[in-house]
């Protein structure tokens, strides 16, 4: 092999590993980009999983408090319903003796 050929061929050895090199810049530039958009879709998503988690937070306490209060309205209606028995009781019992009390004859 003579010189000249030697030559071209750590000529074209060199202007590979210059294209390589440009290359793996390039490579490197597009791979920090996208980590920093990987990072930015993790924080994304774990600030809606928080968000989420608040909610849902939230609609338990409401729910629980919704549950506390149907129970105290049934208690409620139980005692307005035994009220309102006695009172038609007593009624009954009113027009069914007589006004004054006694059965009329």
């Amino acid at each position: 092999m003579s010189d000249e050929e030697m030559q071209r061929k750590m000529e074209f050895i060199i202007e590979q590993q210059a294209q390589f090199a440009a290359q793996m810049g390039q490579l490197q530039e597009r791979m920090d980009k996208l980590e920093g958009l990987v990072s930015r879709f993790a924080q994304a998503t774990v600030d809606r999983f928080a968000a989420t988690d608040k909610r849902m937070d939230e609609l338990n306490e409401k729910i629980s408090a919704l549950v506390n209060a149907h129970i105290q309205t049934e208690e409620s209606q139980k005692r307005t319903e035994e009220s309102l028995r006695n009172l038609i009781a007593v009624v009954d019992r009113y027009f069914s003796e007589g006004r004054n009390g006694q059965s009329q004859a």
